[in-house]
């Protein structure tokens, strides 16, 4: 896989757990009776695609 192919997947994956995480909080923010822990792990997912991408862009 090339290097360019490779940064665009780990990107679209890390615009993907955005778009996600943000579709999670407008329904807590419509149901507060969401658990904490669906937040959390989203949360989690951002972080590991962010850092994926960085490494893959070459910022350590």
């Amino acid at each position: 896989m090339a290097e360019h192919e490779l940064k665009k997947i780990k990107f679209e994956q890390h615009v993907d757990a955005i778009e996600k995480h943000k579709a999670l909080l407008e329904k807590l923010h419509l149901d507060s009776n969401r658990h904490l822990d669906e937040v959390n792990n989203s949360l989690q997912q951002l972080t590991l695609t962010l850092e994926e991408y960085l490494k893959v862009i070459g910022i350590p």
